[in-house]
């Protein structure tokens, strides 16, 4: 009974492995690829599978082939399936709510130009997000939903609701 148990267990264990393998078989597209993923909200639909990147910036879902000749294999933790028959998808790179964060929303009624902005705090002051320069160990990438832009480039975001007036 044992022997038959362990055996069952290590048959499940190899069927699974392709499952689990494949978030670490290949790179994850966000974090490669810059501009490739839409910057959301933390609630971003999980998709957790292997996508192919095509040349022409198109993304869709890989399969067990492999990508066609003019794209490369990426895995990709968020996203959604754009058309079915085409298996193309949108890929999103979801980001803490500014305001979950203190200091860095104003309360208050929120001006009519806000809009939803990434964005990069460091010591409460936020500016458009530029991945490749927010990566001290100050900074966070959030995303606000009602950001207005500063003469000065900064941002600033309200945590309120939109200005009736």
């Amino acid at each position: 009974m044992e022997r038959s148990i362990t055996a069952a267990a290590i048959a499940l264990c190899t069927l699974l492995a392709p499952l689990t393998a494949s978030a670490e078989q290949y790179r994850d597209l966000c974090s490669s690829v810059p501009g490739a993923c839409e910057h959301t909200g933390p609630n971003a639909p999980v998709l957790d599978a292997d996508v192919c990147w095509s040349e022409g910036g198109v993304l869709t879902l890989k399969g067990q082939a492999p990508c066609p000749s003019d794209a490369w294999p990426y895995h990709l933790g968020h996203g959604e399936l754009l058309d079915p028959l085409s298996q193309e998808i949108a890929a999103y790179s979801p980001l803490d709510w500014a305001c979950d964060h203190p200091g860095l929303c104003v309360s208050g009624p929120v001006p009519p130009e806000a809009t939803a902005q990434s964005l990069c705090c460091e010591w409460g002051v936020c500016v458009p997000l530029v991945e490749a320069v927010c990566n001290s160990p100050a900074s966070v990438a959030v995303m606000c939903f009602n950001g207005v832009s500063n003469e000065d480039g900064s941002v600033t975001c309200y945590d309120g609701e939109p200005f009736s007036g």
